[in-house]
This record gives C-alpha cells, structure tokens and sequence, in this order.
C-alpha cells in the first residue's frame, strides 16, 4: 500500500493549481459560454421561480449556495456577469489536480512519474478553461475522480476508518451523478474495481452486502436529497413550467394552473422531473458550430470556441477557446503506443500491480468514452475530460513500469532524467504558447491565426 504524504511536490502542484485557476478569475467580466444558463438556474433558486434543465441538481445548488455567500441578489445575477460564481468551479478544479497525484500514488506510480500526471493536467488548457466559469463540470470531474481514489483508499485500509472512506466514496460518488448523469461512471468503476476484487475475496458475505449497501444507497439517498431540495426551493412559477403537467403546475404558485388546494406528492415530481430530463436529453436537437463527434474527442480535433471580445483599438482581441494542451492530448497517445512498442521489442514483463492499474484505468476509460459512441444528440469536447484523465492515468503507469525497469538495468545511466526533463519542458511551453486563448489575452488577428494549428480549430 502507497501511503499518501505531504511531499514538496505536491504543495508546490497544489499552489500551481489554485494560482493557474484563480489568476484572473473575473476577466473578462463578460458571460461566457454556458455561464448564461447556469448564473440563471442559481439566481432561481434565491428567487423561487421554476426552471427546467437536463441536467440533476447539485451543482446548481453549490453555484446558488456560492452566490449566498457572496450575497449576490438574483437580479444583478439575471441582468449582470454574477463572475464571482467562477470562484466555486475554479477551486473544484485546482483540486483535482493533487487528486490526480494522490490517484496514481494510489495506483502505484512513483513520486516523480505521480507528479508528471499532475503536470500534465496543471498545464492542460481544456481543464484549465472548463474551470474558470460558471460551469459544473469541474465540479463533476473533481467529484468522480475523489470517489474512484476514495474507494482505493478504503480498499487497501485494514482498520475501523475503513468504513469512512468507503462512506466519502459513495458520498462523492453521489455527488457526481447529482451534479451530470455523466457522474455514474464513478459508481460504475467503482463497481468494477469491486466485481475484480471479488474473484479472491473471502470476507463474509454479511461484510460484502454491507459494503453494496453503503455503495448504493448513499449516492441514491444523497440524489434524491438534492430534488427534495430543488422542489422546496423552487415553488413559483417560472420558465420551466412548460416543460411540466398541469397537474405539476398546479403545485407553482403564479401559474396559471395554480390551485392552493392542490397536492402532489415529493415522489410523484420526482418520478414526473427524472423523466422529463431523460426525454429532454433523447430529444435534444440544438446544433452548435463547435459541436463534435466521440470520435474526434481523443486528438481534440475541434474545440469550443468559448468568447470573443471586442476588437481594441490596436486592432487585437482577445479570445478564449477550450483547448487541450496538444502536448498533453497528442502526447498521451504517443506515450501508449511507444510504451507497447517498447515492451513488444523488449519482452518486457510488466508486474502484477501495473498491469492491475492499467486494467482499471483502461476499463475506467471505455466506461467514460464507449457510452458516447452511442449518443446522437449534440456533444462537445468537454464530455471526453474524463476519459481523458484515465488515459492519461494509463499513459503514466504504463512508463512508470518502464522507467523501473531501464532504471533497475542501467542505474547510473542520465538519459531517463534527461528525458522527464525534457517532457516536462515540453509541456510547459505548449501550455505558455496557448496561453492567451486561455485567459483571453488580446491576440492580432494574425497571432490568433498561429495558434490554430489544426484547420478545424478555427
């Protein structure tokens, strides 16, 4: 068992993260993207009128919590930038990145190759630019990727607090499918990582049902917690009626199906609002001009174009894009296919524990990337984030196996360290260049041009 401790590196990855995150934070002090939407559905929630969105509760409510702590009111959120709400989704995503450390200690990998992983998403502008606006993926990813890491934790420990991690798994577990239906990949990888366990477990069958029980119930109690709330909170009439019966509407006060006299029980809206979003997700038919296909996601070959400024009077812009870092997104499949190519030339053993690690980070991968191939609704680069962090987490170990193995027949040799080096310079400077089209830095339209390295990046 790897136990996690407070090692240098991992400070200076968690000042980098908060740094990189919150540098900036409210420039530009505009609406960008999807921030439209959600600032709305949380000025909702202070307001009581009633929305409808395709996605579960959670992370509106922390945006709205956010916005109390802030004491924003919900006008100046439906009329103004409400920027101090990127605050939320930009922490959330600072913290993923020692959590992606802590995950492949976890996992095996070594303090230098666990750091590489973290760099690589410290530097990443599509994780980077997901969580610096009012946005919940951050919030999604950070909540999946703890609860996968909060079961290891609770697998490999042998006492009373056992229980605990195994309780703040399935908590974040929950968490995850109460913020995008998206989330249920952690409780389906958990699952997983349970079923392989399974095959040598010899605790008592009364433990295991326990241990199922905990798993399952905590993230469905914690779901269903989050629409007792969102019911309770949202109890006038609002743009979101239409979308509901009459019989739902009645229960609005303001509509015009209004009656004080009527009743409707917590289970027969939440049965009524599950299935009104599963419809609304099947049926959604919108186009977007940086809307993409599954199969376009793993070498980011079309981004989301997030905001345009407007043009200065030296004639540059500034602009915002989510886009990897090509360093990070290209490299990770470098580094498979030279990995395997080295261990098919090499015969190469890989131990027992990698191929574990990368057994979980492969079948984490399908379960996050292979449900898309089968949706026809429009989808966007951001839906592969999780999926990219597991191939990368398979990337890392599969090298961190190779490194062992070079550094155990040539301990003297420098060339490894020449070469995490130079990686690690790589991936710096790719992430520097594209700076600007992260955080907005006006750009001439020339300068713009340079940094679209593929055509359909434009």
């Amino acid at each position: 068992m790897v136990k996690i401790r407070w090692r240098p590196e991992l400070i200076v990855l968690i000042i980098a993260a908060f740094v990189t995150r919150l540098w900036s934070l409210f420039t530009p002090n505009a609406v960008v993207f999807d921030e439209v939407y959600f600032k709305a559905f949380a000025s909702h929630y202070l307001d009581g009128r009633y929305f409808f969105d395709i996605h579960p509760p959670l992370g509106k409510l922390l945006l709205a919590l956010t916005a109390l702590l802030f004491h924003l009111s919900p006008s100046a959120m439906q009329s103004g930038t409400a920027v101090q709400l990127r605050l939320l989704p930009a922490i959330a995503g600072a913290l993923l990145i020692p959590t992606v450390w802590a995950l492949l200690r976890r996992l095996g990998a070594s303090r230098v190759f666990a750091f590489l992983g973290a760099f690589c998403v410290l530097l990443d502008g599509a994780l980077l630019v997901e969580s610096r606006f009012i946005l919940v993926d951050s919030m999604l990813i950070l909540f999946g990727v703890l609860a996968v890491y909060l079961y290891l934790v609770y697998r490999d420990t042998h006492t009373r607090m056992s229980w605990l991690w195994l309780a703040l798994s399935a908590l974040f577990a929950g968490a995850s499918v109460s913020t995008k239906w998206t989330g249920l990949n952690a409780i389906a990888i958990i699952l997983v990582i349970r079923f392989w366990d399974s095959r040598h477990n010899i605790a008592p069958s009364l433990k295991r049902t326990a241990e199922l029980a905990v798993l399952l119930l905590i993230p469905i109690l914690l779901y269903i917690s989050v629409f007792w709330i969102h019911f309770q909170l949202l109890s006038h009439s609002g743009d979101g009626d239409a979308f509901m019966t009459p019989k739902f509407q009645s229960t609005l006060i303001g509509s015009p199906y209004y009656n004080p006299h009527a009743r409707m029980s917590f289970a027969a809206k939440f049965i009524e609002l599950n299935k009104e979003m599963f419809l609304a997700n099947q049926s959604l038919t919108a186009t977007h001009p940086y809307g993409s296909h599954w199969y376009m996601w793993p070498l980011e070959i079309r981004p989301i174009y997030y905001w345009e400024g407007s043009v200065l009077s030296n004639g540059t812009q500034g602009n915002i894009y989510l886009l990897g870092n090509p360093a990070v997104w290209w490299g990770i499949w470098i580094a498979i296919f030279s990995g395997f190519s080295y261990v098919f030339a090499t015969r190469h053993k890989l131990s027992s524990s990698t191929i574990a690690g990368l057994s979980l980070c492969a079948a984490a991968f399908i379960i996050n990337f292979a449900p898309f191939i089968t949706i026809t609704r429009i989808m966007f680069l951001y839906h592969y984030l999780f999926a990219l962090i597991y191939s990368l987490c398979f990337a890392i170990l599969l090298w961190n196996d190779i490194a062992r193995h070079r550094i155990g027949r040539e301990p003297k040799q420098r060339k490894p360290t020449i070469l995490f080096a130079a990686v690690c310079l790589i991936i710096a400077l790719t992430f520097i260049y594209f700076i600007p089209i992260s955080y907005g830095t006006p750009l001439s339209p020339t300068q713009l041009e340079q940094h679209m390295w593929l055509r359909s990046w434009r």
